[in-house]
């Protein structure tokens, strides 16, 4: 990286960030439906006895696609669960060195590895064809493991982003009011 441009790290930072947000805005419009299908299950099964056969599976393939694609934008905000006892205590340039190492050394190979996985995984369910299984419904089971493999193609990019601030910040760059206000 050190060929990149100093102006070149920021844009695709924010580039990479403006995906993680609307995606993140997209997930939380899935709870819309999400909603609407719980309160018709509720109402079809105690006022006309009528359970439907799609409304908990399609409640829990939505819950997973909302958990899922929300990971990246927990991520960008800092949200995820820290047990920050020490790291709380640094600096910003020694928080950015630990978050670099990390990332570099743990995450994102973790995460290449499984979205490459995931995709071989729903790949390999539009090819045969399977199906959730669950219930009567028994709709593809692709399009969720898409999903989940999308999933984590974003949180990895995000993480990228996450290295590249973690970079800058070492570089001696003066964090922005949303870095320093996360760090």
């Amino acid at each position: 990286m050190s060929g990149t441009s100093p102006a070149l790290l920021p844009s695709v930072v924010r580039a990479i960030e403006r995906l993680t947000e609307g995606i993140g805005f997209l997930a939380a419009l899935v709870v819309i439906p999400l909603v609407l299908a719980t309160c018709y299950e509720v109402f079809a099964r105690y006022a006309f006895a009528t359970p439907t056969i799609w409304a908990f599976e399609l409640g829990y393939t939505l819950m997973g696609v909302h958990f899922l694609l929300g990971g990246a934008l927990t991520l960008k905000r800092r949200g995820h669960v820290r047990i920050d006892l020490i790291y709380g205590q640094l600096s910003a340039k020694r928080k950015a060195s630990i978050d670099l190492a990390l990332y570099l050394l743990l995450v994102l190979p973790a995460l290449v590895l499984v979205s490459l996985r995931m995709l071989d995984h729903a790949a390999g369910a539009y090819a045969s064809g399977e199906t959730t299984g669950q219930s009567a419904w028994n709709p593809p089971i692709w399009p969720f493991r898409a999903v989940i493999a999308a999933s984590f193609v974003l949180l990895a990019l995000q993480v990228f982003a996450e290295c590249l601030k973690s970079l800058s910040m070492l570089r001696g760059r003066q964090p922005s009011r949303e870095d320093a206000a996360a760090r």
